[in-house]
């Protein structure tokens, strides 16, 4: 009874049900759509309990890290994804497939998933890297989501204003919450049931992303394929040939896989969310996050059965 449980409550296990459920649901889920920024900042409570300013003293400790997390993140990757959803989705006469196009823009503004963290826990790699980008690219992401939203899509689609208080919503509450969160005598039972909390609770926010797509996703098979090549050359092609580079130019292992996860690592629940928000009733928009929630839970089995390849050869 144990295994089973302990099955049942797996990470790969609850995400994958999630995908599952949303598309059986489809859209049914739209209640759980529409409180998915709710559910997103509860979680964000939780996630954000394990974080301690104290990792950033000295300031040097935080720089490094924040700085090639930043590079890695939102411009590499997000440039890379920009662009090949351009040349995809953005000049088809009819501006029939824009729609999907924007659902691209809102998912490379996205700061990097929680999820970062314990997949490369998992995978050994370097623990400070990680918590460091994560939750210091949540504080830029302040500053840079909104400006690559108005640079790529413009304020007639999406004030920065509203975006901004999306932020606020997201990370700054849950951030200070969290800090009540921290006390001695409450940080236990916290940390105790942490997991468990975050991994359900993504999913309640994947579920949706998957459900108000699934009309889409089965209409339109040919646009599910051109996204996941976008997804394989943006994630897959770049994280493993980064990985090789960096393997090559004598980096340690440590950082090399969390610096991947760093890079490829998107959070698709805080795309779904934008896009939920500001887009209602164009399910359209939101095909990209579902697909992207898709190819991060593969991305960790992929990722570990890469690694023992290259450094078996």
């Amino acid at each position: 009874m144990q295994k089973f449980l302990s099955v049942l409550n797996h990470r790969d296990f609850v995400l994958s049900l999630a995908l599952v459920v949303g598309l059986i649901l489809g859209e049914h889920t739209r209640p759980l759509a529409e409180i998915s920024v709710y559910t997103l900042a509860f979680v964000m409570v939780f996630a954000t309990t394990g974080f301690s300013f104290k990792s950033w003293v000295p300031v040097s400790n935080a720089l490094k890290p924040l700085f090639w997390s930043t590079f890695l993140n939102f411009i590499i990757f997000g440039l890379v994804l920009i662009g090949l959803s351009w040349l995809f989705f953005s000049n088809d006469p009819g501006h029939r497939y824009f729609p999907y196009y924007i659902g691209f823009i809102l998912v490379a503004a996205a700061p990097p998933g929680p999820s970062v963290i314990p997949f490369s826990t998992m995978l050994k790699g370097d623990n400070n890297f990680s918590v460091t980008g994560v939750f210091g690219l949540h504080f830029i992401a302040m500053l840079l989501t909104p400006l690559i939203l108005f640079i790529f899509l413009g304020q007639s689609l999406i004030n920065p204003i509203k975006i901004f208080y999306i932020m606020v919503q997201l990370i700054i509450i849950p951030l200070v919450i969290s800090r009540f969160l921290r006390h001695p005598k409450v940080l236990p039972a916290i940390e105790k049931h942490r997991e468990t909390v975050i991994k359900w609770g993504f999913f309640l926010v994947v579920t949706p992303i998957m459900g108000m797509s699934a009309s889409v996703f089965f209409s339109e098979p040919g646009v599910v394929l051109i996204m996941s090549f976008i997804l394989l050359i943006a994630m897959y092609l770049l994280g493993f040939l980064y990985h090789i580079i960096m393997d090559k130019s004598g980096a340690r292992r440590s950082m090399i896989i969390s610096s991947t996860f760093m890079m490829t690592t998107k959070s698709s629940a805080f795309s779904a969310v934008a896009a939920f928000t500001f887009f209602r009733g164009e399910p359209m928009i939101a095909l990209p996050s579902a697909v992207v929630s898709v190819f991060v839970t593969l991305f960790i089995i992929v990722y570990s059965g890469f690694l023992k390849w290259w450094e078996k050869k």
